[in-house]
């Protein structure tokens, strides 16, 4: 079903909502993330570099480039994301290299830890556990790969998965357990859950499920835990619940969403506050939120949720938006990566 428009929302670029205009990338942006403190942004794109943004004082709308990461990577890169504590930073690239950038205590500066290798050609996402102890990384060469740090800061190859049969787009740890979940351009989403430190393939969600039928670009978790969103090529949105068992989690489908332009969604985040964004290939950010839909008519008495559109932001960028990602300690705050070589702070409250 297409999301529906809530009452009183409109379509509009509001460049009064755009806190901050991050500019200093030499190419296109493919992501940014905020540190889990909410204090830091890292950027990073096709000009092989990884950018460190902070404010230059609070209550300021201005962000400074405090640091930058590069002559490391050889290649784009992909994607960059904080372990739980932030006290380290991954990045993965198109040079088949994972980097690990560690801050020590009490110090301004990352410095490179370790440089992880096995993949056979681009990386394409990564994602930390919740404990901090796993990274997850995927690619091109179809593999998914399961890293463990060491007491010595150390990584250790855990276990290489195999089954999708294109490249891997995104991976997620579900929060709270050590179950992987995956996207990829076979236009599938598959839960793999862990026993032993091997990961089984418990569950592939394709079009025969309901599920999708192209590129699975995104995927994301809400707070909890309980629901998963997935995006792809086609403007797609299908929302999942968890369903926890003794040993396994599995997903249940709940509701298939066409955003209004069936632009490609690249990019889905779930904020704290329950607000949703989306990053797109028509340069636009769709905002929408999770609301109670009362049954078919087949099954009146059934209920069910499905995503409602709250606002369109089109011409957020001058090109495709890459990344969407709201601010962990403030939800009212969102980050977006472009085409354009820019990123933006959006203050999404006051839209």
């Amino acid at each position: 079903m297409a999301c529906a428009s809530t009452s009183g929302s409109s379509s509009s670029t509001t460049e009064s909502c755009v806190l901050a205009v991050l500019e200093g990338h030499r190419d296109r942006v493919w992501h940014v993330c905020w540190a889990n403190a909410g204090d830091t942004i890292a950027t990073c794109g096709g000009d092989r570099a990884i950018k460190l943004w902070r404010k230059t004082t609070q209550g300021d709308r201005k962000y400074q480039c405090v640091e930058t990461l590069e002559k490391t990577h050889t290649k784009t890169i992909r994607r960059c994301g904080f372990s739980r504590c932030d006290s380290m930073l991954a990045s993965v690239s198109f040079d088949a290299t994972t980097c690990v950038w560690e801050r020590p205590r009490g110090e301004q500066q990352h410095e490179l830890l370790v440089t992880l290798e096995g993949h056979e050609s681009e990386i394409k996402d990564l994602c930390w556990s919740q404990d901090g102890e796993l990274l997850a990384t995927c690619g091109r060469d179809k593999s998914i790969w399961i890293w463990l740090k060491e007491i010595d800061d150390q990584f250790e190859c855990l276990d290489v998965l195999q089954g999708h049969t294109q490249d891997v787009k995104s991976v997620l740890f579900v929060p709270g357990t050590r179950a992987l979940l995956s996207a990829s351009y076979d236009n599938t989403v598959r839960v793999w859950n862990e026993h032993d430190d091997e990961w089984v393939c418990t569950q592939t969600l394709d079009g025969a499920y309901q599920g999708h039928e192209s590129t699975v670009w995104g995927l994301c978790c809400d707070a909890e835990g309980s629901r998963v969103l997935s995006c792809d090529a086609e403007g797609m949105i299908l929302l999942w619940r968890v369903v926890r068992g003794d040993t396994e989690i599995a997903l249940e489908l709940v509701s298939r969403n066409m955003v209004p332009t069936k632009a490609a969604l690249y990019s889905v985040d779930w904020s704290p506050s329950g607000l949703i964004a989306t990053g797109m290939a028509d340069n636009s950010i769709s905002l929408l939120q999770a609301e109670k839909a009362e049954g078919s008519p087949e099954d009146p008495g059934a209920s069910r949720q499905v995503l409602k559109l709250v606002k369109e932001i089109r011409g957020a960028h001058d090109g495709d938006v890459n990344c969407v990602r709201f601010n962990p300690k403030d939800p009212g705050v969102l980050a977006s990566a472009g085409d354009d070589e820019v990123v933006k702070v959006w203050d999404v409250g006051a839209l």
